[in-house]
């Protein structure tokens, strides 16, 4: 295996491209010095720099991104974007053109990978200082005045909440669903099937509403939903359970035969639907005060980026993701973790580490001087709140100590010693950066670029010892973090309440279906913010489950009507077989139920006909008492239709 280098170690092995191993000829015989035969070996002199020049020509190539982002295999030429900057040191005057261009190449993939907020300064330009260089004082920090710009959010629509499939619709289009039936249609064909019948948009549709059915159900044995005995209408009378498992096995959103060889992207069979849903949440109008922090995709089959949370017993293993948002659990950003970062500008990570690189990616579209920012210890470095003061972002946190050269704060003990609601306070020698040392139970470390202490407020604390409430102090950033904080939680919450359950050693579809799950509670609490601002009474405000099981059923029924009348019909023939067997309804006096609003009032492809049933059907329409045998193709309800009245056209009118 051939020994990998350090790119400053093939520097220093190249020097500056004056001197070498003949470096010891002085000035004054430089046109004439002698070997021991007294002739000067001048041939042997231009192949040796001839194959220095070589060499830095291929150091100098183009590197491309390999699983070590910090390492270059030294004996194999490079091929695409560098892995760390440059030695901007001159070789000399013959090569100062060409360094310089290659220096430019690296600002352009550096730019192409972070994009920050707004057109500002590059991010390899934020201001990093060096651990030696940082100097504390113990004065107390003293807080900026905010001057940040409160948003104020901007509803979906100006009358009324939209329906749920309506904000559904926003992170997955429609377009989203065509490539799945074409990528599942591919793979199939790829895994040769026996009698496989190409699915379509609609159907997929109908696939993807009978998982959100049984997310909400939550039954350890989804095959229970087609039995007699637990037997679900809404998912056996739309879809066989042979072809629900032929589905759920073909279901992919990419080709795989177009993955590229030296593909380092463990999660590019996702990426699609990942794509398709962030688009639409960096469109989000973005709050005030955001949170970031991480959150675990429960998978425990087989992948090399699995993580291990000792803290969640239940559910150790997982994927971990990093989110950005809201106060309420709204995501604006997120960004899969693996060990190959491709999502991260290297030099950023090599700089900040994991922790600040993740937050300057996900915070690179907002904007400056309007948003304030809180995160965990996992993050915080003195250099990344330099930085995002630099671009105009509040931040605070909590934070480990040893990332901020060792200032000259109060021990644990010393600050316990002082008692409950005790906290010491030291400030930067710039005045930028202040970290607070607080003492409740225990004590918690939080550093800011805008506030520490600020303007305290007393809270009621339980003392075992006393076993009565008693009063405390506590700083105003252990307020905002609290209260802000939360976020992240919310939406872990709301993301595993009516989860879509998976007994599959596929890691793809826990992912993809983790999608959808953001995607709901995306759209839910969008709906929430919009019946607000709309005074919808709070009565006939969804609750997620309501809005959820809603969203299923109008997925299941609009799929319905764009796939063909096989969608009833079994999947599974034998080779002799060349019937069809028909699905046969079995509502004989009433309707089962209305069909969606949003299917309602379309006024596409609503059509009449007349059934073979031997007695009539009550008519849907509000205030009609008659029976009709005329109903909608679309919407599968019975109305009258007749010369004294027209229920047919007063149903599907507002």
């Amino acid at each position: 295996m051939a020994k990998k280098h350090c790119y400053r170690d093939i520097m220093d092995m190249i020097g500056d491209g004056m001197d070498s191993e003949l470096s010891g000829l002085s000035d004054e015989d430089d046109d004439y010095d002698t070997d021991e035969d007294g002739v000067f070996p001048r041939s042997e002199l231009d192949k040796i720099l001839k194959e220095i020049e070589e060499a830095e020509l291929s150091v100098f190539e183009p590197i491309e991104e390999s699983d070590d982002d910090l390492f270059i295999e030294a004996n194999e030429p490079s091929s695409t974007n560098p892995v760390s900057q440059p030695n901007t040191t001159l070789c000399s005057e013959e090569d100062k053109s060409f360094n310089d261009e290659f220096i430019q190449q690296f600002k352009r993939s550096s730019a192409q990978q972070f994009t920050p907020p707004n057109d500002q300064t590059p991010a390899v330009n934020l201001p990093f200082v060096q651990n030696t260089d940082i100097q504390w004082t113990n004065k107390p920090f003293m807080s900026k005045p905010l001057n940040v710009q409160a948003l104020v959010p901007k509803i979906s629509t100006t009358s009324q909440t939209l329906s749920p499939i309506e904000y559904f619709m926003n992170y997955f289009p429609e377009v989203e669903f065509e490539n799945m039936a074409k990528y599942t249609n591919l793979y199939a064909k790829q895994k040769c099937i026996d009698n496989y019948l190409d699915t379509t948009p609609g159907e997929i549709k109908v696939f993807v509403g009978i998982h959100f059915i049984i997310g909400c159900f939550k039954n350890t044995n989804f095959h229970m939903y087609w039995r007699d005995t637990f037997r679900i209408s809404g998912i056996a009378d739309n879809m066989s359970l042979d072809r629900f498992l032929i589905l759920r096995s073909c279901f992919r959103v990419i080709d795989n035969n177009n993955i590229p060889t030296n593909n380092v992207d463990t999660f590019i069979t996702v990426r699609p639907l990942y794509n398709s849903f962030l688009n639409q949440c960096k469109k989000l109008s973005v709050e005030t005060n955001l949170a970031i922090g991480k959150q675990k995709i429960v998978f425990n089959g087989e992948l090399d980026e699995l993580y291990y949370d000792m803290e969640d017993k239940p559910c150790p293993w997982g994927i971990k993701t990093f989110l950005l948002c809201s106060q309420n659990g709204i995501v604006y950003n997120m960004i899969l973790h693996q060990e190959n970062m491709i999502e991260l500008n290297p030099e950023i990570q090599n700089k900040y580490g994991l922790g600040g690189s993740v937050i300057l990616k996900l915070v690179e579209h907002l904007e400056m001087d309007k948003h304030i920012l809180f995160f965990n210890h996992f993050f915080g470095s003195y250099n990344l709140f330099m930085s995002l003061d630099y671009l105009g972002i509040k931040a605070a946190g909590l934070v480990h100590i040893n990332n901020f050269a060792k200032p000259p704060i109060l021990s644990n003990r010393e600050l316990k010693k002082l008692g409950r609601g005790a906290s010491y306070e030291v400030s930067s020698a710039d005045e930028k950066i202040g970290i607070i040392k607080w003492f409740d139970k225990k004590t918690i470390t939080f550093a800011s670029n805008f506030i520490t202490s600020g303007q305290p407020d007393i809270i009621e604390c339980y003392d075992r010892k006393k076993k009565s409430y008693i009063e405390v102090s506590r700083p105003e950033i252990v307020k905002l973090y609290n209260d802000t904080i939360r976020g992240v939680f919310i939406n872990d919450h709301l993301t595993g309440i009516h989860r879509v359950f998976f007994k599959s050693e596929e890691w793809s579809l826990h992912v993809l279906f983790h999608f959808f799950d953001m995607g709901i509670c995306n759209s839910w609490l969008e709906y929430i913010n919009d019946a607000q601002a709309t005074n919808l009474p709070k009565k006939n405000t969804m609750d997620l489950f309501s809005f959820k099981q809603k969203l299923a059923q109008t997925l299941i029924t609009v799929g319905n009507t764009e796939i063909a009348p096989r969608k009833c019909e079994s999947p599974i023939l034998s080779p002799k077989s060349t019937i069809q067997p028909k699905y046969v309804s079995t509502n004989c006096e009433v309707d089962s139920s209305n069909s969606p609003d949003e299917l309602r009032y379309d006024r596409i492809n609503h059509l009449p006909e007349f059934d073979d049933l031997k007695d009539a059907t009550l008519c849907e329409n509000d205030g009609c008492s008659k029976k009709s045998h005329a109903t909608c193709t679309k919407c599968n309800v019975h109305l009258c239709i007749t010369k004294k009245r027209n229920c047919f056209y007063e149903y599907h009118h507002q």
